[in-house]
């Protein structure tokens, strides 16, 4: 189990900013790319930003974006280590996995909110698992949903041994340990580390809450 901080910003000066604030902390960074047609907020869309970030960093990216299949390759660069796809915002669910897995990056299924199990079930066994996303697509700072901890349940019993299982959105101090308990690969966190006053010291404390 690691914590990876959530890079959620408007900009991509600002997002660099945060990476250089935690770089010698950590080099795996899951990264939010949204847009106000897929989701309620905007962030920094251009793929060749990346390559004004350091070489050695891990990258996850969480597309939050309507994605036609062929330019998922337009994000596939060195430093990015998965893709997390929003498969309900395609028209060619299939067509964007077979392009993405020419990338041989990792690829992870999100489960939105209001989106039925029935179709994670339909494509998770071709990726390399499941992002329960605790919140709307968008913006950092929102309150985890209910239905987030029953959609972890059904998670890890979708998931083979193989697959990894990734919670993000609305995670906070008031309710990790519940998070936790289901013992994610992955559990990512922006505003519960930036929005502090020394975001160093938040990703540190969370880091060793989940050593076990």
């Amino acid at each position: 189990m690691k914590i990876l901080p959530a890079i959620n910003t408007e900009n991509f000066d600002e997002a660099k900013n945060r990476i250089n604030l935690l770089k010698d902390l950590t080099k795996e960074f899951h990264i939010d790319i949204s847009s106000l047609d897929f989701s309620n907020y905007q962030t920094w869309q251009n793929p060749k930003d990346i390559d004004r970030l350091e070489e050695d960093l891990k990258l996850h990216l969480h597309l939050m974006i309507r994605l036609k299949p062929q330019e998922i390759l337009k994000w596939d660069n060195k430093r990015v280590k998965s893709f997390i796809l929003h498969l309900e915002g395609t028209n060619l669910p299939d067509a964007l996995i077979k392009f993405s897995k020419k990338t041989k990056k990792n690829l992870f299924i999100a489960w939105s909110p209001k989106i039925e199990k029935e179709f994670i079930e339909r494509y998770i066994k071709f990726l390399d698992g499941i992002l329960v996303l605790g919140v709307e697509p968008g913006k950092s700072g929102q309150e985890i949903l209910e239905d987030t901890f029953e959609r972890i349940k059904i998670a890890k019993k979708i998931l083979s041994n193989k697959q990894k299982l990734i919670v993000d959105g609305g995670i906070n101090e008031e309710n990790f340990e519940e998070i936790k308990k289901f013992e994610p690969d992955i559990i990512v966190l922006g505003s519960a580390i930036f929005d502090k006053e020394n975001p160093r010291e938040e990703y540190l404390k969370f880091s060793k809450l989940v050593i076990i």
